[in-house]
Formats: C-alpha cells, sequence, structure tokens
C-alpha cells in the first residue's frame, strides 16, 4: 500500500473503534461475566455504577455516554439498556427538567452516585406510540402540598420497567397527567423513590414479567394508589409556575411544545440505541469473518477456508461497509447532539429537523444490522445458534433497539409526514465531492417529495389516516431516503479530503449498494432506466470483486479483540476451545 493510502485509512481507522476509552483489566473482567438470569442482570450493572463512581468514569457528557454504551453493548445488551435508561432518561431528564430543590437534589446525587438505580415509567399496558394519550393521574392537593399519584385502570399499568426491586433502591421519573384544581395540563414527569430503606413506597405495586429469552432485563408492571408525590417532585423546568396553593401560570402555552420538552431524553436515547446496534454489527462481523477464515471445507480446488467462497466473501464485505458507514455517520451525529446538550442543559428541546435525523437514523441502522446479524447467524452455520457465541443475543438485543425509544415503522411514517409538511426538501450537497451516484437517490427523493407534497396541497395540507394507510411505502421510502443522503453528506463533510481514496471507495459502495435494494422502485418511478440500472448493476458486481478484501481488512479497525470479545468460532482454534471445555466438564 503506497503512503497517501496507508494514511487515508489510518485516518478512518481512528474512528472505527469501539468507544474512546482505554479498557481496564478489571472492567474488562465485569464486562466479560456472563449472566443467565435478571438477577444476576441486575447485579452486574450494580458493579458497573460501582466500577463508574470509583474511577470517576465522565458520564454527564453526551459523547461519554454514548462512548460507554459502545463498550458495554457487544458483552451485554440488558445492562447496555440499563445504563440506558439510568443515565439517559432517568438522569437526564432531571437534570434537564429539575428544580435544585433539597429534594431533588438528594435523589439526583444518590443516581449520579451509583447509590441508587434510575428508571423511567412512560409506557403503559394500553398506552406505547402514544405516549400523550397516557392515563396515569397526578393531582395536585393544595391543602396537603402532594400530588397523589393513581393508576385509573389496568389500561394505565406502566408496562414494562426495569423496577422490580433489588439490593440498591430504585429512584423513577414517572410521566402522568397533572391536573390541579380539576384542569388538565398534560403529560409532565414526576420523581420518586420506588422504596425506602428496603420497603416499597405505600402504594405502589410491583409485579416482575420474568426474563425474555436471552436478554435479562428486570421488566415489571407497575402501578399506583394514592401514592404521595412531595411538591418538589415535579419535573417541570420552566414550562409551568405551580405556588404550593395551587396557583398555576403557563410559559410552554401549547399542550405540544410541554410534550416535547419532557420527552427531550428519549429522543436522545434513539441515538444511544443506534450506536448499541452499530456495535453489535461490529462485533458479529469480527466473528464470522475469523470463522471465515479459520473454518475449512472441502472446494473445488481442495481443502480450503469458507472465505474462500466469494458468496460469503462478498457478503460479509457489503455488511461491513453499511457498518463503517454508519459508524463513521453516527459519530458525527452524537458529537453533533452533545455539543448542543451542553451548551442547553436546561429545558432543552431538539430543533425539529435534528430531531427527525435522529429518528430515521435509528430506524436506518438499527434495520440493516438486523440483516446484518441475520447474515452473520447464517453465515456461522449451528455455530452461530449458541449464546456462546453471542451472534443470537444479537439479535435479540437488536429486536429491542427497533421498538426502543420508539418503533422504528412508526418513527419513520411520522418522519416521511414531517419531512413533508416541514418542507424539508433540501439536502445538502457538498460541492467538492460530487459522486455521479448521489444525484440517483436525490432525484429518487425529489420524486417521492413531489408526489406526497401533492396529495397534502389538495388536502389542505393536512395528513390522513386515509391518506397515509394508502401511500406508507412512498413515506416510508421518503424518511429512508432522506436518512441515506444525510449520512452521505455529513460523513462527507466529516471525513473527505482529495487524497483519501478509501473513504471515496467507501462511499461509492454504500451508494450503490443502497440503489441496488430500491433499484424496482427507481425504475418505477422512472429515475433510472432498463440500460441504466444494467450498468450499475454491472458497475456493483465490479465493484465489489475488486474491493472486498480490501473492505474486510477494515474489521480488524473496529478494535473488537481489544475491549474482550471471545467467542469459540472467533478463537484461533475453535476446535481446541470446544474440546478442551468438553474435557473440563467429563472431569467435573
Amino acid at each position: 500500500m503506497n503512503r497517501s493510502l496507508s494514511d487515508s485509512k489510518s485516518k478512518l481507522t481512528s474512528y472505527l473503534g469501539i468507544g474512546n476509552t482505554e479498557v481496564s483489566d478489571n472492567l474488562l473482567e465485569l464486562l466479560k461475566s456472563t449472566c443467565g438470569s435478571y438477577q444476576s442482570s441486575v447485579k452486574k450493572f450494580i458493579e458497573l455504577l460501582k466500577y463508574i463512581r470509583n474511577n470517576n468514569i465522565h458520564t454527564k457528557s453526551f459523547n461519554e455516554l454514548v462512548a460507554l454504551h459502545e463498550l458495554v453493548a457487544p458483552h451485554d445488551c440488558a445492562v447496555v439498556s440499563m445504563l440506558s435508561i439510568h443515565f439517559n432518561l432517568a438522569i437526564g431528564t432531571i437534570a434537564n427538567l429539575g428544580l435544585q430543590t433539597p429534594y431533588v437534589e438528594d435523589l439526583y446525587q444518590k443516581l449520579c452516585s451509583g447509590r441508587a438505580i434510575g428508571v423511567y415509567l412512560a409506557t403503559e399496558l394500553a398506552h406505547g406510540n402514544d405516549l400523550i394519550s397516557i392515563e396515569t393521574q397526578a393531582n395536585y392537593l393544595p391543602e396537603k402540598g402532594v400530588f397523589m399519584l393513581n393508576s385509573p385502570s389496568q389500561n394505565a399499568y406502566k408496562f414494562m420497567p426495569n423496577t422490580t426491586p433489588c439490593e440498591l433502591p430504585k429512584i423513577a421519573v414517572i410521566l402522568a397527567q397533572l391536573n390541579v384544581s380539576g384542569k388538565k395540563y398534560g403529560i409532565l414527569p414526576f420523581i420518586l423513590p420506588l422504596s425506602v430503606n428496603g420497603k416499597l413506597t405505600p402504594g405502589v405495586k410491583i409485579t416482575p414479567l420474568g426474563d425474555k429469552p436471552g436478554f435479562y432485563l428486570d421488566n415489571a408492571i407497575t402501578s399506583f394508589d394514592n401514592v404521595e408525590i412531595p411538591f418538589e417532585g415535579l419535573l417541570a423546568g420552566n414550562m409551568i409556575t405551580l405556588t404550593r396553593d395551587g396557583k398555576i401560570s403557563l410559559q410552554a402555552k401549547k399542550l405540544r411544545e410541554r410534550f416535547s420538552l419532557i420527552t427531550n431524553r428519549v429522543h436522545s436515547g434513539k441515538l444511544c440505541m443506534a450506536m448499541s446496534s452499530i456495535t453489535a454489527a461490529k462485533s458479529a462481523l469480527h466473528i464470522t469473518n475469523a470463522y471465515g477464515n479459520k473454518r475449512q471445507t472441502f472446494g473445488y480446488s481442495g481443502a480450503m477456508p469458507i472465505i474462500n467462497y466469494s458468496h460469503f466473501k462478498e457478503g460479509i464485505a457489503w455488511d461491513t461497509l453499511s457498518t463503517i458507514t454508519y459508524a463513521l455517520y453516527l459519530r458525527e451525529l452524537t458529537k453533533k447532539v452533545s455539543v448542543i446538550l451542553s451548551e442547553s442543559v436546561k429545558n432543552f428541546k431538539f430543533p425539529d429537523e435534528l430531531l427527525i435525523e435522529i429518528s430515521i437514523a435509528k430506524s436506518l441502522c438499527t434495520w440493516r444490522t438486523q440483516e446484518i446479524l441475520i447474515n452473520c447467524r447464517e453465515r456461522c452455520g449451528a455455530h452461530g445458534l449458541f449464546t456462546v457465541n453471542k451472534i443470537s443475543s444479537y439479535l435479540i438485543s437488536n429486536f429491542g433497539a427497533i421498538t426502543s425509544e420508539g418503533d422504528n415503522l412508526v418513527l419513520s411514517l411520522k418522519a416521511g409526514g414531517t419531512i413533508i409538511l416541514n418542507k424539508m426538501k433540501k439536502i445538502h450537497e457538498k460541492t467538492s465531492f460530487q459522486h455521479d451516484l448521489f444525484p440517483i437517490l436525490h432525484d429518487y427523493m425529489n420524486f417521492l417529495y413531489e408526489k406526497l407534497n401533492s396529495l397534502i396541497v389538495s388536502n389542505n395540507k393536512k395528513i390522513n389516516l386515509d391518506m397515509l394507510n394508502k401511500h406508507s411505502g412512498d413515506f416510508l421510502e421518503l424518511s429512508q431516503t432522506y436518512a441515506i443522503l444525510s449520512v452521505v453528506t455529513t460523513t462527507i463533510d466529516a471525513y473527505y479530503d482529495n487524497n483519501n481514496d478509501d473513504f471515496y471507495m467507501i462511499i461509492e459502495g454504500y451508494l450503490l449498494d443502497c440503489i441496488h435494494r430500491t433499484m424496482s422502485n427507481l425504475l418505477r418511478s422512472e429515475v433510472i432506466n432498463l440500460q441504466e440500472a444494467k450498468k450499475i448493476d454491472e458497475r456493483r458486481i465490479e465493484y465489489i470483486r475488486q474491493h472486498a478484501d480490501r473492505i474486510n481488512d477494515y474489521i480488524a479497525s473496529f478494535g473488537v479483540d481489544k475491549i474482550g470479545i471471545e467467542t469459540p468460532i472467533s478463537s484461533n482454534d475453535y476446535i481446541s476451545w470446544y474440546a478442551n471445555n468438553h474435557h473440563q466438564l467429563k472431569n467435573n
């Protein structure tokens, strides 16, 4: 490799590693410990909190928090979920909306120091994606100076936060309808310890839901029966001013404006989920690539490693291309969000355009990771089914990421509508790097935009259910194409220079793959013709034949070995690993 190619590759590889901190032996030992129940997962998370406290690991920076997600995600999907809930949802919401009263500050410091576990109670048995309609009631009683928290029916039972009691107290951020003097003021968060001195707070009822296969999170159903929350327990920021005698004034007048403010950490959580998902893809590709280079088969040229088959090698290369591109993109998106959060600690609300980008980034990345994990599982044969080889666990974890912080399908449909209603048609095109494939997807997005916009204009600029149902495919395609173009433009802005040959190669492959995946729609919409489609297909085949080895070399840059991921099929001699285990079990 010549010097310019080597320099361009090293520039990219520095951004592809998992996390951005050195992993100590003690942390490595903790992360590698296995869990077979939600009780053991909770104990592992408590030990992680102790480690964070004792080693002064910085978690208030969103950038550092996401890096911590990256470190934990390949080892334990349940623990990374607890991590996200504790730091992002619970601590993040309190930091954004909590007033510095002694009551709030005491609970906040317990969470920050790892002496309590933060949980977030939003969704209910009857309300998932429609959070604005939740039924849990918080009625203010001025004569007592408390909020009375109630679950008026089974519909309002909180489903399924990780509230099961454990050795540490759990402090909850609870979303409920605020009622003052018989008037409703919409959803607001409240802070409440679910237990005091080892006993549940009076009126709190928690029923564990048991284990999900391979995803050992302490989920439960939680309900409230006349639970008293102190006056200081309302987390309203500067949206609402409530006096002790029950007089209220609204600084944020609109209900939806207040709802946006209280759910901002749900949106940053989408980015945590996306990054955790892509990190799982990195690990699975590392495991599968190692297996492919070691697993022998008898082919047309005699005994050889299975990766010699082009369908295996090229399949990994296409999946690695997506993973590299999304890893670079999420790194930049995380930086952007981290800067905004650090500048606006209190009463923060995401701008609509950034909110849409975060939502569709989660959908794009977690859906692609799901495909990658399924591919890796199949490439590893029966070995890929065993928990000890991790890929099946990553699959289950990614199911959660697809659903957590908003279901992908719902987010994508809503994003498609918002792109039209907010006239978000322009995607920045960097003038110094005009890739010949970019205009194809750009023209396709414009086609979808104009088609859907004409429907909305003829319907008084509104989207109704009939329109959404009839054209749901177009709304989804619009949001996903917008997301792809955002990925390309963001990574070009951040990483491209004239000497970066490797980056050009990666972007070309990513665009070829994206165009290939939507080829039938491009033909149907007449963005390209049949002859153009044939040329792109030929170009794609030639591209992967030429670059597959070069792309797969990047897997080493993920640094999976450095964070201690060890599986039998990725070991130097997986046959010896199984044989030694068999010998030890037999002797025991």
